[in-house]
C-alpha cells in the first residue's frame, strides 16, 4: 500500500489520448496508404496550377511592357495609323486604351469632332476597367457640351461622378454641371454645384476655379449698352446737286465715255499755229546824182532792205489756221540792184 501511494499521478486526460492515438493510428496509416495516389495527384494538380498562374501573370505583365512601348513610339509619332496598329497589336490592353485616348485627341486637335466622338464611344464601350476609363467618359461629355447638346453632356457629366466618387476629375464634372445649369438660367443649381465641387472635394486644384465662378456669378451679366450707328457717309458735291428727295439715296453722275470711232484712232497731236513768211518790201532805189564822181572813188554800195516785221497771230486766226490747210509760203521777190553812177563826165552824159 504504502508502494502505490508513492507512485506519481497521472492524468486521466493524457491517458484518453495515448489510447486514442494507439487506437486511430493504424488506421490513419491504412488510409494513406490506400489514398496516396490520389493525394500526390492533388498536389500535383495544385503545383500546376499555381505555375499557370504565374506563367500568365508574367505573361500578362510582358504585354503590358510590350503594349506600353508600343504606344509611347506610336504617341510620340503622333500618327493615327501607328495607334492604330496598337490597337490591332494589343487588343484589351492598357496600351490599347491609351491609344484610343491619344487617337481622340489628336482628332480634336484636326477639328474632326465626329471622329473624336466616335473613338471616345468605342472607349467607353470596351475599356470599362480601363485605369483611364473616366477621363474618356469626360472628354465625350466635354465634346456633346461643345456641340450644344446638353442633355448628353449632362449624363455623361455625372456618369463620370458615379464612376469615381472622388476622383480628380470629378470636381471638375460639378462644375461642368454648374456650367449647363447656369447656360439653363438656372442661378441657384449652378451655385449648389460651384459649392460642392469644393464642399464635397476639399484640397482638389480647381478650388480656385469654382471660386471664381461663385464671384462671376454674384456679380451677374452686365448691362448690354447699345452700339452707335455709325454715321453715314458724305454725299458727293456734284450727287447732292442733282437728288431732289432726300430719302432717296444719291446717283454719282456718270463721267461721259468717249465714241468708239476716235478711241481706234490716234488721239490727234496738238495743232501749230502755221509759219507766216514774212513779206519782202521791195526797197525804192534812189535816183543817182548828176555829180560826177571823183577820180579813184569807190562807186557806192546799194542800200540794205529793212528787216521784215514779224507778225503776230491772235488765237481766233490760230484755231482758224490750224482748220484750215496751211498755204505755201510765198516766194519774195529778188530786189533789183541799182546801177552805179558813172564814174566820168562822159558816161554821166
Amino acid at each position: 500500500m504504502a508502494d502505490a501511494s508513492q507512485q506519481p499521478h497521472e492524468p486521466e486526460n493524457h491517458r484518453n489520448l495515448d489510447a486514442l492515438s494507439a487506437s486511430e493510428a493504424p488506421g490513419v496509416v491504412d488510409a494513406i496508404e490506400r489514398n496516396r495516389t490520389k493525394i500526390l495527384a492533388g498536389i500535383a494538380v495544385g503545383a500546376i496550377l499555381l505555375c499557370g498562374v504565374l506563367v500568365v501573370a508574367q505573361m500578362k505583365k510582358q504585354k503590358h511592357l510590350a503594349s506600353s512601348q508600343a504606344y509611347t513610339a506610336a504617341a510620340s509619332k503622333g500618327d493615327i495609323a501607328a495607334l492604330d496598329a496598337v490597337l490591332v497589336e494589343f487588343p484589351g490592353s492598357i496600351g490599347a486604351g491609351n491609344a484610343l485616348l491619344k487617337k481622340a485627341d489628336i482628332q480634336i486637335d484636326q477639328g474632326k469632332s465626329e471622329d473624336a466622338r466616335t473613338t471616345l464611344e468605342r472607349f467607353s464601350a470596351e475599356f470599362v476597367s480601363h485605369p483611364r476609363y473616366a477621363q474618356g467618359i469626360f472628354a465625350l461629355a466635354n465634346l456633346f457640351h461643345v456641340a450644344g447638346d446638353r442633355e448628353m453632356a449632362k449624363s455623361h457629366y455625372e456618369k463620370v461622378i458615379s464612376v469615381q466618387k472622388d476622383g480628380e476629375l470629378t470636381p471638375l464634372a460639378r462644375i461642368r454641371l454648374g456650367d449647363l445649369a447656369l447656360e439653363a438660367g438656372d442661378a441657384k443649381s449652378a451655385d449648389q454645384f460651384y459649392q460642392e465641387s469644393y464642399t464635397l472635394h476639399p484640397g482638389n486644384p480647381f478650388f480656385e476655379y469654382a471660386e471664381e465662378k461663385i464671384a462671376l456669378l454674384k456679380v451677374g451679366n452686365p448691362p448690354e449698352v447699345a452700339k452707335p450707328t455709325p454715321p453715314a457717309p458724305p454725299l458727293e458735291p456734284s450727287a447732292t446737286a442733282t437728288t431732289k428727295d432726300p430719302a432717296k439715296p444719291a446717283t454719282v453722275p456718270t463721267l461721259p465715255q468717249p465714241p468708239k470711232e476716235a478711241a481706234s484712232k490716234e488721239q490727234p497731236k496738238a495743232a501749230t499755229p502755221p509759219v507766216v513768211p514774212p513779206k519782202a518790201e521791195t526797197p525804192k532805189p534812189e535816183a543817182p546824182k548828176t555829180e560826177a564822181a571823183k577820180p579813184g572813188s569807190v562807186p557806192p554800195t546799194a542800200p540794205s532792205a529793212p528787216a521784215p516785221k514779224a507778225q503776230t497771230t491772235k488765237p481766233e486766226s490760230r484755231e482758224a489756221a490750224a482748220s484750215s490747210p496751211t498755204p505755201a509760203p510765198a516766194v519774195p521777190k529778188t530786189p533789183e540792184a541799182p546801177q552805179p553812177a558813172a564814174s566820168t563826165p562822159e558816161q554821166a552824159k
